[in-house]
């Protein structure tokens, strides 16, 4: 009988001792790249605007840049790490940080600062920030995973950056704040990054062999990229992800203009967007736990199935206080996302096939996110409602509660 997966990652119960280190390692990367680029943008617009001489949509295309481009290498990334050396990649990833942000410094060009957020902010989004960080943590910890998942990726740098670039800016300028940033990624990433190492000792064997015969591996023991796409139970995992992680983006898009239509004045409906951002914080730990007791696949679909009842409930319009509860909730639901679908992909489908089955997520997430943002916006425009997008979004998380449950019968 073939060894599953989920077999193989039960016969190691112990953690290697550096496991802990790695951990600290992945933190530390997704914290910074993610938050140097997420944490700093809103309030650098208005600066880009003035140095560069661009109207405020073209400031604007910085991060949309780096989600297309990241979701576009993501794939070709998931390659490299499964061939190459992670530490080189996550080296290289800080590089391009640091380096786009001197870009940013000494240069007014808006060509430059194109090339700074789409060719490298993007790939360092990848190499740093989501691909690389996860697979670390995902070769190194077999027990705890979930959880070691959900501590890496909660969002501390991105909650802090915002109000020291801010500071910066108003008291020493722009051209201080970029040099501050490419600064904290030179001083602490870098180094950091350095010092991780690819595999656990003597743990460079096959991944085990996933159990349905068809599933034929590489020579490594992982499964390829086209292996992934022509698996059905790769697609169904994916499309449960992919409906988590779009309802968390979009309801970031349009949270303040929905609740402002609602009849809320503007400084409750950021109260909403605020909440919704720290209990993620929450949410990124408690559904690691999840993922450990009951599986990423099952974790998927008790999200899908909570926010599909959450965003239903948004339909009555409740009143603040009642609102305020939602939003934290559906915010702790979106955060749960990355170590579910991470532990999914590496219970499923072998640790050796993780790097590829979540790049080729992200590129899979992609379209699903851009239609459901613009199409919020056009629904609103054309009804006056986001009730809508509500209903859609309410459709598409059930399709992924019974996606993900799928995906338990296809083992």
């Amino acid at each position: 009988m073939a060894i599953t997966p989920q077999t193989a990652d039960d016969i190691s119960h112990v953690n290697h001792p550096l496991a802990r280190r790695m951990g600290v390692i992945a933190g530390v990367s997704h914290n910074m790249v993610v938050g140097c680029i997420f944490g700093t943008f809103s309030v650098m617009i208005a600066s880009v605007q003035q140095r560069m001489g661009v109207s405020p949509e073209q400031a604007a295309l910085g991060i949309p840049l780096v989600v297309i481009f990241s979701s576009i290498l993501s794939p070709f990334i998931g390659v490299a790490v499964a061939k190459y050396s992670l530490r080189l990649l996550m080296v290289i990833g800080a590089i391009f940080t640091a380096l786009a942000f001197l870009i940013l410094a000494f240069s007014t060009s808006y060509i430059s600062y194109m090339v700074a957020y789409g060719l490298l902010l993007g790939p360092a989004m990848c190499l740093g920030g989501s691909v690389g960080p996860a697979t670390l943590v995902t070769r190194w910890f077999a027990q705890n995973r979930g959880m070691a998942l959900g501590l890496v990726h909660l969002p501390i740098v991105v909650a802090i950056l915002p109000v020291l670039s801010n500071w910066v800016l108003e008291n020493y300028g722009a051209q201080a704040t970029y040099l501050m940033v490419a600064g904290l990624v030179i001083l602490c990433l870098l180094p950091l990054t350095l010092l991780t190492v690819n595999h656990p000792p003597q743990q460079h064997k096959p991944a085990p062999q996933p159990a349905a015969s068809h599933n034929v591996v590489t020579a490594d023991g992982s499964m390829s990229v086209g292996q992934l796409v022509k698996n059905p139970r790769f697609w169904s995992v994916a499309f449960s992800a992919a409906a988590i992680s779009t309802g968390s983006v979009t309801l970031g898009t349009i949270l303040i203009p929905m609740a402002v239509s609602w009849g809320l004045v503007r400084g409750d409906a950021a109260i909403l967007a605020s909440v919704m951002s720290l209990v993620g914080i929450v949410g990124s730990v408690a559904f690691g736990w999840v993922a450990d007791r009951i599986g990423g696949i099952r974790g998927l679909a008790l999200i899908a199935c909570a926010s599909a009842i959450l965003w239903a409930i948004l339909l009555i319009h409740p009143p603040f206080p009642v609102l305020l509860v939602i939003i934290g909730l559906i915010g702790m639901q979106g955060a749960g996302m990355i170590p579910n679908l991470s532990r999914a992909l590496a219970d499923t489908f072998g640790a050796a096939s993780f790097s590829r089955g979540f790049g080729l997520f992200s590129t899979i997430a992609l379209p699903f996110t851009v239609i459901a943002v613009v199409g919020s916006q056009a629904v609103y425009s054309a009804t006056d409602s986001y009730s809508g997008a509500i209903v859609a979004m309410v459709v598409f998380y059930s399709l992924a509660t019974i996606s993900a449950l799928l995906a338990r019968k296809k083992a």
